[in-house]
């Protein structure tokens, strides 16, 4: 009985196994293929273009000077203050001066003397000539009557030398202004000692009215680019801005290190308004108007250093189109795809779907707005 049993059951096992090795070779379903993205497409819109440049730099002072006492001494006097505007000869810092005020009287005391001395020279030489001319006295006595005269005449002229030198020394423990503009140092107070050995510097002035912006243009930008050219300029920070600008100096010759062309703007700050040393942007005018298309900035993509546009025909095939990106404001783009303009047939993906790729199907349909 229970190897009757036994049989049975083996014999079923048999059976079953037929059905397993069929559900195990079935395998998964093949999967559907994917659907064609949808997208929206458009013929750009072409445009006038005036082309324009775009540059930043440091927007520098005209003219600055960190001066220095030519003589040694203390400093005795602060005349102006820090962020003063001051005009050309306007003193600034002036140093204990007692001994060149009394160098300056004695010289003049000098010259007075000196002054005197020719004056009885001139009278005795000229005693001298009349007698002579009556042969009142010897040929020798008129000569030496002759060199006194000269003697004295030159002890004159060596003290008002002296006088002169005297006040010069003087005039130098006033620190001038070489030009007009601001003071941005000064000393914190009077008493510090001055050495002309080592000339360090005590105050230093910028002259702000007219500031110079330093930058550099590509090679290609700066041939469109002529000295006199109206440039804008704003600094963002602040908002303030110049439209007076000019260029000033396009170098005939190219950074080394960069290949860029250093380009010199002066720029009109008769208001202050513009900070010496601020960041700021320029803006050139680039050429002649030309013909650009308007297409969305998302349409582009970037491969080596170049830009294109994704685009797609009739069959709805993505694929690329090189440009030149003429300028981006926002979400928009100008381009020039070359001198033949837009290629005939092709439309540009309005807003190309994640992953898309070259030769891939796309379905035209309400897709994203540009």
């Amino acid at each position: 009985m229970k190897r009757r049993h036994a049989a049975a059951l083996l014999a079923a096992l048999v059976a079953a196994l037929p059905g397993c090795r069929r559900e195990e070779k079935a395998g998964p379903a093949p999967a559907t293929a994917s659907p064609a993205p949808s997208v929206r497409l458009a013929v750009p819109e072409k445009v006038r273009h005036t082309p324009r440049l775009e540059a930043t730099g440091v927007l520098k002072p005209r003219a600055s000077a960190s001066l220095a006492f030519a003589i040694s001494g203390t400093v005795q006097r602060i005349l102006v203050r820090r962020g003063q505007v001051v005009a050309e000869g306007t003193p600034l810092v002036a140093l204990d001066a007692d001994s060149a005020r009394a160098a300056v009287a004695q010289a003049e005391a000098a010259l007075a003397a000196a002054r005197a001395q020719a004056r009885l020279g001139e009278d005795a030489f000229a005693r001298s000539a009349r007698m002579r001319a009556q042969e009142g006295i010897s040929e020798s006595q008129y000569v030496q009557a002759e060199a006194q005269r000269d003697l004295a005449r030159s002890q004159a002229h060596a003290a008002e030398a002296t006088l002169q030198q005297a006040r010069v020394n003087l005039d130098r423990h006033v620190l001038k202004a070489p030009f007009a503009g601001v003071v941005t140092r000064v000393p914190d107070g009077p008493g510090g000692a001055v050495s002309a050995a080592t000339a360090t510097p005590v105050a230093s002035l910028e002259s702000t009215g007219v500031l110079t912006l330093e930058t550099t243009l590509t090679q290609e930008e700066a041939a469109a680019v002529r000295v006199g050219d109206a440039v804008t300029v704003v600094v963002a920070e602040t908002g303030a801005r110049s439209e007076g600008a000019a260029v000033r100096l396009v170098l005939p010759s190219a950074d080394a290190s960069t290949g860029r062309v250093p380009v010199e703007v002066v720029v009109p700050n008769p208001d202050g308004r513009l900070l010496a040393h601020a960041f700021a942007r320029a803006t050139f005018a680039g050429g002649a108007p030309r013909a650009a298309w308007k297409v969305p900035a998302a349409a582009l993509t970037q491969r080596e250093g170049a830009f294109a546009a994704w685009v797609a025909g009739s069959d709805r095939v993505a694929r690329t189109v090189p440009v030149k990106v003429l300028e981006q404001q926002g979400s928009v783009a100008l381009v020039d795809p070359g001198p033949a303009g837009w290629p005939a047939g092709l439309e540009v993906v309005l807003a190309p779907p994640l992953g898309i790729a070259e030769g891939a199907r796309l379905a035209e349909g309400a897709g994203a707005a540009p």
